[in-house]
């Protein structure tokens, strides 16, 4: 099916079978937000149409789902855990986003032009990733990157806004621009590409990547899955700060919590102390330690709202 925005700048699809929606708002000249989401069963894929205009820079978030960005002429780029981020330069190629129907899909997304950015960098300067392809000195890129505390929290923000009219204006724009701030950041720490891993070696990443995600509850350790893939656990740990911007250990931390939530959003009836243990805490305390620095609040208070909304 095609969908075009209406006169509000909404796109809403609703059936059996899907339930999406979608909204743009121009916040400044050059600047676009996109927020939405869905869900599907059997999942869905997600193509813009019409006119892409060459240079156009997308940055995204990804709050919520699974799924891979397909770009013409990049590597396809998946993601299994909300989290992280992407960025995509347009041109006259195809691009698409295939949506898994494991979870609800959310995603907040700025597009900037190149006047926008070229703004920026008289201004501010822009990252060298960035600036090569504002300048035609790189060919397009698709990437994704575990987003920053500081990037998933303007984004939340942009998806359930506190305020209306005028005010909502207002913080709509400066929350886009500060969730900008932080994608740049994120860009800017882009690795070079001598020293980085080669396109076999990430293939070997990615594939500890999902026998990882495997057992949460005992997973391998470092030496163990780097073995298994043919790395030596320098090389995994590099990878995985290359692809998915932090360590081995790290990302299994973030994978277990974020499961945790999700099977508290899915109104499963086990007790704390026994969802700690699926997810490989050995001590209880631990767990809702670990819960609470990362969502803000225990995962009994997190179960309770939930139960109260």
């Amino acid at each position: 099916m095609v969908r075009g925005f209406d006169g509000a700048g909404r796109i809403t699809v609703a059936d059996a079978a899907l339930s999406i929606f979608m909204e743009h708002a121009i916040v400044q000249d050059g600047i676009s937000l996109f927020a939405g989401g869905g869900s599907s069963p059997s999942g869905y894929s997600l193509s813009p149409t019409g006119e892409m205009p060459s240079r156009n820079l997308v940055i995204g978030c990804l709050l919520g789902g699974a799924g891979s960005i397909v770009a013409e002429g990049n590597e396809t780029q998946d993601w299994r855990l909300p989290g992280q981020m992407y960025a995509v330069s347009l041109s006259e190629r195809q691009l698409r986003y295939d949506i898994s129907g494991q979870a609800d899909y959310r995603s907040v997304a700025v597009m900037l032009t190149p006047d926008a950015l070229e703004l920026m960098a008289s201004e501010d300067g822009v990252p060298e990733l960035v600036a090569r392809v504002l300048e035609g000195r790189s060919e397009p890129i698709s990437l994704m990157r575990a987003m920053s505390a500081g990037a998933l929290r303007a984004a939340q923000d942009l998806m359930a806004p506190i305020y209306q009219g005028r005010m909502g204006m207002l913080y709509q724009r400066a929350k886009t621009l500060e969730l900008i701030a932080h994608q740049m950041d994120v860009l800017a720490e882009e690795p070079a590409m001598p020293g980085g891993l080669s396109p076999r070696e990430l293939i070997r990443v990615r594939e500890a990547r999902e026998r990882l995600l495997a057992d949460l509850a005992t997973p391998p350790d470092l030496m163990a899955l780097a073995r298994s893939v043919g790395l030596a656990p320098k090389r995994l740990n590099l990878g995985f700060r290359q692809l998915f911007g932090m360590t081995v250990f790290s990302y299994l931390l973030e994978a277990r919590l974020v499961a945790a939530r999700q099977m508290l959003e899915e109104g499963l009836d086990i007790p704390l102390k026994q969802l700690a243990w699926m997810m490989g805490y050995r001590q209880p305390s631990n767990f809702i330690t670990a819960f609470r620095r990362r969502f803000g609040v225990s995962p009994g208070i997190y179960r309770r709202d939930l139960e109260d909304s």
